[in-house]
């Protein structure tokens, strides 16, 4: 049974909407992958683009040449995307292997940077070309059988390919990381692709099952073999202003993605899905430009004209582009605050930047759509045959080659975003304006040409012209809903790089931080007497706690430049010889010196190195072992980061540790969950044998790990042979041990418990990147890993009954910094403690209306007042008790000095004695007072609303402490079992 010719070519254009589609996952998970050998998104998407255009350059070309000799093109078609499923199968196996043999045999071996870069790059481009020369010899193939089967429709037929394969694509983008990344990982998604490969080359193969038309001899075909009498000078000329055309337009094409892609970056945020949402956009402009110039390409008598109105046409839409995008801020600003920060709203938040996306990339991209098609059919009628397809669409490819790196390497570093877009349309322009004169035979015609050189000067002109204020660019919206920057700061650095956007802003309190494409990375307080920033704890503290446990640290490495406090610390120990600082992108390292004396060290002292580039790559490089590696990267929810908090990289930091060597790991615990913080520690734990978590402020969690053997202690000694490493922490309030044993809140025990919390994911992996797909939504729904964070003042008795840490004792003196909850509750606690015993001055509310009910109360008490006292005296134990040492407390809850009421109900005496125990940290007794206040249930019931609580707490940290887990447990479900 036979289709009919309309079937056949609407079945021939579905298949290449499955071929568009898995092509464009292959091009997604491609970038991911790349990224961990070449250390950013950034790099990974614009090599992927490059060596994803080079590869169908070549093969388009190859096929130009020898494809026309085919019998049957759909079926060799069908081959070729059997071929390239193959590949899809074998990849991910391919690519673990290439690279565990990179990082541990070759790139060790070259050592120089110079060299293992070339290496990275060279492997990078060599994974994915041959699948890439392969794909580029689809759309030959299939334009070409379909042109054999319909003549005389080409810009039909072509067109049509175009939109069909776009539409695909575009879908295939969007699948790639809202579908199957969450759902089966990278390797996974190469899997769905291969099968769509071989689902296409089945249905391929079977519709072209009749022969196609045999080929007109000359004007269909003109091979390099013609007699020269069949090309005329002026078909030659038409061939290379085709070619040189096409290959600028392309060119300018990947300008304006790459830096679309930059300047919403700003706007929406740099995560994985804001990548695809814009790169969806983008290919869907260009197939519905493939779609509307079906028609427009076989009605033309001349293609090259309407051609030229179409890259004038795009050049305008770029400059206008740009007029959208100043709004941009505003819109997401107002999608923050109009939708809810529930799982609903981040869905539409997601749209809604998918729509900003549109309108800014969608009208050049819908231009750009109509060029290749309309210079194909300009060389077809001119009798270049089928051949001209493969031609164009190489001679497009290699612009686009050229256009990413031109982009990436050169015009965005030197003159930045703006511009960089301006000039790729004035390329557009003038490729427009050059055809429309080249065509113009008579006066109306040049007439158009003079009025569309105005137009386009005028365009440029106002383009130029749109201000580009760094007030907003470095807003970071898309976190918090402000288009612009706190009214009173400035902005005393911007710059595009070749990676990310850097500001540094100045604040009116005097602070100045530093923002990687808005989102900021650190803090400093740069006036004196002024209290520091909430940042510089974890920064100070991720260098000196290691310093304190090392006792002769002679190199260290820092990941992530940051402000480079980090680094500007580390070297204020001189037992340190050695400090390497790696960074991917060296305008943040530019950025940072507006810290100056804040930071000089880092770029002033012999013993630091600065290098730019990926921190894996560069420690693979190099034979020599570090004695602390501290990882300081950017927020998990930045896309590439991710990978510095995979258990790949976890696996891969011991063994560039020596030995007794220390591992410090940041992680924020504000703008992501416990769910995805134990997915961190999963990855982390199995790979060292001991390990504690410090919190440095109120939101930043360090993780000390050590490969072998237990981790030292913190000798505050090791630190006190430098008046630099004194200063540096006084400004911290830090001056003694304790004040860094007070900042503990986990051991490796514990640890490894809040991993299993809050059914937390898989381990987040190289493969399956749990962090780079949900920590987004965190961000945007503005949660925080609540059960970390608030260990320290929340769960104060419990980290002392696991003896994780102690009360801060009463030597040490209270000081006026205010950075670390718990040591302002301690503050608090003491002047309760005070004011109870009428020896203070503070006059806490809580503490007044306490004295006040327990002198006031009739004999005998009314039930009012009781209920008010029995409050009161839960309010204040539970703000004083944790964080007072037994020793200070003494018999301050046994026989309250303050208590004047008489004639109380017995309950209260038992109140007293749950309470006592509590303070005195007489396990033995919290578990017996507790067992007995629940057993013996007062008939009181405001006394049990208040201290049910604290009797089952008792009964816990007793249990706790015994580490007698079977009965915790036991006694843990059955409350949860028990009716409410």
């Amino acid at each position: 049974m036979s289709l009919s010719r309309n079937n056949y070519r609407l079945g021939l254009l579905a298949i290449f909407v499955l071929s568009g589609f898995a092509g464009l996952i292959y091009q997604s998970i491609w970038s991911h992958y790349l990224g961990l050998l070449l250390g950013h998104a950034a790099y990974a998407q614009a090599l992927v683009l490059a060596i994803f255009m080079g590869g169908m350059a070549a093969g388009a070309a190859w096929i130009s040449n020898a494809g026309h000799k085919w019998r049957n093109l759909v079926r060799g078609y069908a081959i070729i995307e059997a071929v390239i499923g193959v590949f899809g199968l074998l990849f991910h196996w391919i690519f673990i292997n290439i690279a565990k043999a990179s990082y541990e045999w070759l790139l060790p071996i070259l050592g120089t940077s110079w060299s293992v870069d070339l290496a990275r790059w060279v492997i990078a481009a060599l994974l994915i070309l041959p699948q890439t020369i392969l794909l580029g010899m689809t759309f030959p193939l299939m334009s070409g059988g379909l042109i054999r089967r319909f003549p005389g429709r080409d810009g039909t037929v072509l067109g049509g390919l175009y939109f069909t394969n776009s539409i695909g694509a575009a879908l295939g983008a969007l699948t790639a990381v809202f579908v199957l990344l969450p759902w089966v990982g990278l390797p996974g998604a190469m899997l769905a692709a291969a099968l769509l490969n071989f689902v296409v080359a089945g249905l391929a193969w079977w519709l072209a099952r009749e022969p196609e038309p045999s080929i007109p001899d000359q004007k269909l075909v003109l091979n390099k073999n013609d007699a020269p009498s069949v090309r005329s000078t002026h078909e030659n000329s038409i061939l290379r202003v085709v070619l040189l055309s096409t290959a600028l337009s392309g060119a300018a094409s990947f300008i304006y993605e790459i830096v679309w892609v930059r300047m919403l970056s700003l706007a929406v945020g740099s995560t994985m899905q804001s990548f695809e949402l814009m790169l969806a956009s983008f290919i869907a402009g260009i197939g519905l430009g493939g779609l509307w110039v079906r028609k427009q390409a076989d009605d033309s008598e001349a293609p090259l004209r309407v051609v030229g109105c179409m890259q004038i046409g795009m050049g305008v839409a770029a400059l206008a582009s740009l007029a959208v995008y100043a709004n941009a801020f505003d819109w997401v600003g107002w999608l923050i605050g109009a939708l809810g920060k529930t799982e609903g709203g981040y869905v539409l938040f997601n749209a809604g930047t998918a729509a900003i996306s549109m309108l800014i990339m969608l009208p050049a991209a819908f231009f750009a759509g109509t060029t290749l098609p309309l210079f194909t059919v300009a060389l077809l009628r001119k009798g270049h045959g089928e051949r001209s397809i493969g031609q164009v669409y190489a001679w497009n490819t290699l612009g686009a080659i050229l256009g990413v790196f031109a982009a990436t390497h050169f015009l965005i570093p030197a003159v930045g975003l703006k511009l960089s877009l301006c000039i790729a349309a004035l390329l557009d322009l003038a490729i427009g304006l050059f055809l429309l004169r080249w065509q113009a035979d008579t006066k109306p015609r040049v007439l158009w040409f003079t009025v569309a050189a105005g137009f386009s000067a005028i365009a440029l002109i106002a383009a130029i012209r749109i201000p580009f204020d760094p007030m907003q660019l470095a807003s970071g919206v898309f976190r918090h809903g402000k288009s612009l920057i706190e009214a009173g700061s400035k902005i005393v650095f911007y710059e595009d790089g070749k990676t990310s956007s850097i500001s540094v802003t100045a604040a009116p309190n005097g602070s100045v931080s530093i923002a990687t494409n808005g989102k900021p990375d650190a803090a400093l307080m740069m006036q004196e007497g002024r209290a520091a920033t909430d940042d510089e704890p974890t920064m100070v503290l991720a260098a000196a706690l290691p310093l304190a446990m090392l006792d002769a640290p002679k190199k260290a490495g820092v990941i992530g430049f940051g402000s480079g406090l980090t680094t500007h610390t580390l070297l204020g120990d001189t037992r340190l010889t050695q400090v390497d600082t790696i960074e991917i992108e060296e305008s943040m390292v530019k950025g940072a010196r507006a810290f100056g004396p804040r930071v000089e060290r880092a770029y002033n002292d012999p013993r630091s190195k600065i290098i730019i580039d990926d921190a894996k790559a560069y420690f693979a490089g190099q034979k020599s072992k570090y004695d602390l590696i501290i990882s300081e990267p950017s927020n998990p929810w930045i896309s590439g980061v991710g990978a510095l908090f995979s258990k790949e990289f976890y696996q891969f930091v011991p063994k560039h540790l020596n030995s007794g060597g220390l591992f410090v790991q940041w992680v924020q615990l504000y703008e992501i969950n416990d769910a995805l913080v134990g997915s961190i520690l999963k990855g982390l734990t199995p790979e060292f044998e001991d390990y504690s978590a410090w919190i440095s402020n109120s939101s930043d969690l360090l993780i000390i790990a050590s490969p072998k053997g237990p981790l030292p202690p913190l000798n505050f000694s090791h630190l006190q042979n430098s008046d630099v490493l004194l200063s540096e922490l006084a400004k911290l309030g830090v001056t003694a041990t304790e004040h860094l044993t007070f900042r503990k809140v986990a051991d490796a025990k514990t640890l490894r418990a809040l991993s299993r919390l809050h059914d937390a994911p898989t381990a987040s992996s190289d493969y399956h990147p749990v962090l780079g797909l949900e920590a987004p939504q965190s961000r945007f729904r503005g949660s925080v890993a609540e059960t970390t964070m608030t260990l320290p003042f929340l769960n104060a008795l419990l980290l002392e009954s696991l003896s994780v840490r102690e009360p801060l004792p009463t030597s040490i003196p209270k000081t006026e910094v205010r950075l670390f909850p718990a040591e302002i509750s301690t503050w608090r606690a003491r002047a309760m403690d005070a004011d109870l015993r009428g020896n203070g001055t503070s006059s806490f509310p809580s503490v007044v209306l306490l004295k006040a009910t327990a002198a006031a109360c009739a004999s005998p008490p009314s039930r009012e007042q009781l209920a008010m006292l029995s409050s009161s005296i839960k309010e204040v134990a539970e703000r004083s008790i944790p964080f007072l040492p037994a020793s200070q407390v003494k018999d301050g809850w046994k026989k309250p000095q303050w208590l004047k009421c008489t004639d109380l109900p017995p309950d209260f005496n038992r109140v007293f004695s749950l309470l006592d125990a509590r303070a005195r940290r007489d396990y033995a007794e919290m578990k017996i007072s507790g067992e007995n206040w629940l057993q013996s249930k007062t008939t009181e019931s405001y006394l049990s609303r208040d201290f049910d609580s604290i009797a089952l707490s008792n009964i816990m940290l007793a249990l706790a402490h015994a580490k007698n887990w079977k009965e915790l447990l036991k006694k843990a479900f059955r409350l949860m079992a028990a009716p409410r």
